[in-house]
């Protein structure tokens, strides 16, 4: 079987064609109206994967809860393979999407960047911290006891992106590039 890679004249063809079929026009947004409408999905809270790979070359997959602030995703764990995996190597990509068997109802980002660690003693990680709180106060909520964190335990990535690829098919947007310096 001869498997042969889309240009990305194939695949804006192919993507026009889908928003067609739905009845709708394709839109081309601009930078600064790609980059609301990503910040108004990233507020939404969707399911999140972070990839990381190491030096080893072996791809690792992590289910995260994430804040935004802006396009920078923040991200809070105890730990994992993922921090081992940043260390050797800090190209991160992220994918948060919603779908159903719907066609109109895709709507997602895929995000390319860099992850930088923070540990509980750092600025960045109190602005992290920060962002997070209405979960850890829902948290309280839920439990009736303030989210207990141990000192030295938690860690913040931070993930920068370079490059934004979003779809938003109920509006009309496919595969819309946001990059960073563009």
């Amino acid at each position: 079987m001869t498997f042969q890679e889309l240009t990305e004249e194939q695949r804006d063809k192919i993507i026009d064609g889908m928003i067609r079929v739905l009845g709708l026009e394709r839109k081309h947004p601009s930078k600064d109206e790609l980059e609301a409408e990503i910040i108004d999905y990233l507020g939404k809270k969707q399911p999140c994967t972070l990839a990381t790979c190491g030096a080893d070359g072996m791809p690792h997959v992590s289910v995260v809860d994430y804040m935004h602030d802006g396009l920078t995703l923040y991200i809070m764990s105890e730990g994992g393979k993922k921090f081992h995996n940043i260390r050797e190597n800090n190209h991160v990509a992220v994918g948060i999407g919603t779908s159903t068997h719907k066609m109109r109802s895709i709507r997602g980002v895929n995000i390319r960047g860099t992850a930088d660690v923070f540990t509980d003693d750092t600025p960045e990680f109190a602005r992290g911290l920060e962002l997070f709180k209405p979960m850890l106060d829902e948290i309280t909520k839920l439990t009736g006891k303030p989210a207990q964190m141990p000192k030295g335990i938690m860690r913040m990535i931070r993930v920068t992106p370079e490059k934004i690829i979003y779809f938003h098919y109920n509006k009309g947007i496919g595969n819309a590039l946001w990059e960073a310096g563009r």
